[in-house]
């Protein structure tokens, strides 16, 4: 079976479990793997979570 992956859209490297974020203005939804994650959120007003996505 094809592993499935997606490209985070701060490190620009492929995952098999991202994270659907609106992290910046104008809020639209893209996919960031953990360690982008937690530097996109952290006291950041704009952040907004929106599931998970996994392989």
């Amino acid at each position: 079976m094809k592993e499935r992956k997606k490209h985070c859209e701060v490190c620009s490297k492929d995952f098999s479990t991202m994270f659907r974020v609106q992290y910046k203005n104008p809020k639209k939804w893209v996919f960031v793997c953990k360690d982008c994650l937690l530097t996109v959120k952290k006291d950041n007003p704009a952040y907004s979570y929106g599931g998970t996505w996994k392989k």
